[in-house]
């Protein structure tokens, strides 16, 4: 609707712009229409229509073009930022400055080549964005004529049925009019010139306004001026009609012009009613004395092209439009009720971000961080959070991935589940988390995969192995579909398999870890690729042990089983998880500051001190997750790599050289004990 792309337009394109933006609209001729009110039938005129189409001038345009009863209309919008600037527009102004425009058109004989340049309009408006309430008001600027005796007097009027001979005669003048308005441009559609033959009952030919003169001279046979009439009253003329006749007046200096009003529509149907039968239509013809004015009294040869002085002082300027008590005012529509709930849900969702735009971030890329397909390992407290986090930057491809179920305790820390989701016990978290992200948000396309990550010092039995394995794969398979991945898993080695397959496959990877009372948020590092620049490589979480994951989980009490933290820690660092991932996908590198600021490796954070530091750690050469000997050894072997890494506890620790140089630290440490032992 014309409604939901303004709203569309002023987030995204005008924002605080109030410049005047030009818009296209379009009318056409009515047949009799009626509505019973108190018993009575009153009458319906065709209405002015804006649409969706109405800021694509050229594009509507071709659309109106195609319908062929309708003519367009050309005007310009005005859009305040608040209800006070919508009342305090210059509406004086505005219409006097729309009436001189028309004036000039007419003076300068503009209108004979365009004709819809004698009918335009304004319209005034205010978008409350929030309450999806409109504020409108139009006006169809009129040129009225000053003075006694000054106005246009109706002689007469009848059927238009009654100007021509009979039937054939009248569906020969529909054919014509059907065969004019296909061929001719579109802002020549509205207006034309009627020539009829020595009796005045039989039309000769239709042309536009610009060929008067043409016709004048060549014949002194009767003309008509003809125009789409969207009036259904029969016995008076629509607005249209009004600066028509101020063109004619001014333009030809005719005292008297006889009109033709055309209301019907479908002309080439008319003109295929078989003869006999009869043929009924709404047009009408009028007679209408057109009085100079005093500075002009005399008429000159109709052959001659008159050039007219228009001053300030000959018209008056009207038009806008009265609302719905009578007066005049604005109108107001509320569309809450109207819009598509989820389409309402969606852009309203986005309102924040639009708004971002206007001042604070003007080159926000909305578009990007929308596309952006993102996957949370770990449905748990960080999960959730950062799930909720990544909807209010406008992402819409989340995935979640885990293997656990909604438990009683979940609903109070972890936001996205409630209490009838862990009744039972057998709701699995990533499928129950991704349902109820979208009942959040409609827009959203959310999926969960319920799998388990295989994780280094967790042995896999030999009947293990191919099911352990569907779920590398699996594991796999979506760490290289999304764009983005979030580690948020609960023990060391977790991470362990997800940070080698995001290394491997240059995916981009945010990681957040919980204490009971700290926390640390960090980006993985990309490789630079230059072998001289390895050096400035960013570390990964492995980065700085020298000890493999191992087995974390088994023979741990209870309190060691559960995440005990402080329950601020979760939606601070899945907070800050979230901005360093929006930095790091609008910047595109990831090694440098982007518009929405620093960017740093790392973050961590401390309750009990209330303090937050940002440091920098290097790749580890020795790293059992990212350095070249593992990547490369997991890029020959694949999974036979990762089996070995899960099955032997040392397996990382000796391929990467940790095993040698842990022992040659050991024998620094007995030498330095020896040397100490000698001195005393």
């Amino acid at each position: 609707s014309f409604w939901h792309t303004l709203s569309k337009k002023k987030l995204e394109e005008f924002m605080l712009s109030t410049d005047p933006v030009a818009i296209v609209a379009n009318f056409g001729p009515s047949p009799s229409r009626f509505i019973s009110k108190e018993g009575k039938k009153i009458s319906i005129p065709s209405r002015v229509m804006l649409g969706e189409g109405s800021f694509e001038i050229d594009a509507d345009a071709k659309k109106i073009l195609l319908q062929k009863d309708l003519v367009a209309m050309y005007g310009v919008l005005h859009n305040a930022n608040t209800v006070e600037d919508f009342k305090g527009f210059d509406k004086r102004k505005l219409i006097a400055e729309a009436g001189q425009r028309i004036e000039k058109a007419i003076e300068e004989g503009l209108a004979s080549a365009d004709p819809s340049l004698l009918n335009t309009f304004i319209l005034l408006t205010y978008a409350n964005l929030k309450t999806h309430r409109y504020y409108y008001w139009f006006a169809f600027p009129a040129l009225l004529p000053k003075g006694d005796g000054a106005q246009f007097q109706v002689a007469s009027t009848e059927s238009i049925s009654q100007v021509f001979s009979d039937c054939e005669s009248l569906r020969s003048f529909y054919a014509m009019l059907a065969e004019y308005q296909a061929n001719v441009g579109l802002k020549n559609r509205g207006h034309f010139v009627v020539l009829m033959d020595e009796s005045g009952r039989n039309c000769i030919k239709i042309a536009t306004l610009s060929q008067y003169h043409q016709l004048k001279a060549t014949d002194k046979n009767k003309l008509y001026f003809g125009y789409v009439d969207p009036s259904t009253v029969p016995t008076h003329p629509g607005w249209v009609l009004r600066n028509y006749l101020v063109y004619i007046k001014e333009q030809y200096k005719l005292q008297i012009c006889n009109i033709l009003s055309i209301r019907d529509t479908n002309f080439d149907q008319i003109a295929k009613i078989p003869p006999g039968e009869n043929v009924s239509v709404s047009s009408i013809a009028m007679t209408l004395n057109l009085p100079l004015t005093s500075e002009n009294t005399s008429l000159q040869d109709e052959k001659t092209t008159i050039t007219t002085t228009m001053t300030t002082s000959t018209y008056g300027y009207v038009g806008w439009e009265p609302n719905a008590k009578g007066r005049l005012g604005a109108r107001v529509v509320n569309l809450q009720s109207v819009f598509d709930p989820k389409s309402l849900a969606k852009t309203s969702a986005d309102l924040n971000l639009k708004l971002m735009r206007w001042r604070s971030l003007p080159n926000l890329d909305t578009d990007k961080l929308k596309q952006t397909k993102v996957l949370l390992l770990g449905a748990g407290t960080l999960g959730c959070y950062v799930a909720r986090t990544l909807l209010g930057w406008g992402v819409r491809h989340i995935t979640f991935l885990d293997n656990g179920k909604v438990s009683y305790s979940n609903p109070v820390r972890q936001p996205l589940y409630n209490f009838k989701d862990s009744v039972g016990g057998k709701n699995l978290k990533a499928k129950i988390a991704a349902q109820n992200l979208m009942n959040v948000s409609p827009g959203v396309v959310s999926e969960g995969h319920c799998v388990t990550i295989p994780m280094p010092g967790h042995t896999v039995a030999a009947k293990q192995e191919e099911a352990v394995k569907q779920e590398y794969n699996k594991l796999k398979s979506l760490i290289q579909s999304h764009d983005l991945v979030f580690l948020l898993t609960d023990s060391r080695e977790s991470r362990w398999l997800p940070s080698l397959l995001c290394a491997a496959h240059g995916k981009r990877l945010v990681n957040a870890a919980l204490g009971f009372d700290t926390y640390v948020v960090m980006r993985h590092g990309m490789r630079c690729g230059d072998e001289k620049q390895k050096e400035r490589d960013l570390g990964c979480y492995f980065c700085n042990d020298v000890v493999a994951p191992t087995d974390s989980l088994s023979d741990r009490t209870l309190d060691q089983q559960c995440t005990v933290t402080r329950p601020g820690c979760a939606p601070i660092a899945s907070a800050l998880a979230v901005e360093l991932a929006i930095a790091l996908i609008h910047n595109g590198s990831g090694e440098r500051g982007s518009e929405l600021g620093a960017m740093p490796h790392q973050l961590r954070g401390s309750l009990r001190k209330f303090e937050l530091l940002a440091i920098e750690g290097r790749r580890y050469d020795k790293c059992t997750a990212c350095s070249d000997i593992v990547l490369n050894l997991y890029k020959e072997q694949g999974w036979k790599f990762v089996l070995n890494a899960l099955n032997r506890p040392l397996y990382l620790e000796d391929v990467t050289g940790l095993t040698q140089m842990k022992k040659q630290a050991e024998e620094l440490s007995f030498d330095f004990d020896e040397d100490w032992g000698d001195e005393e």
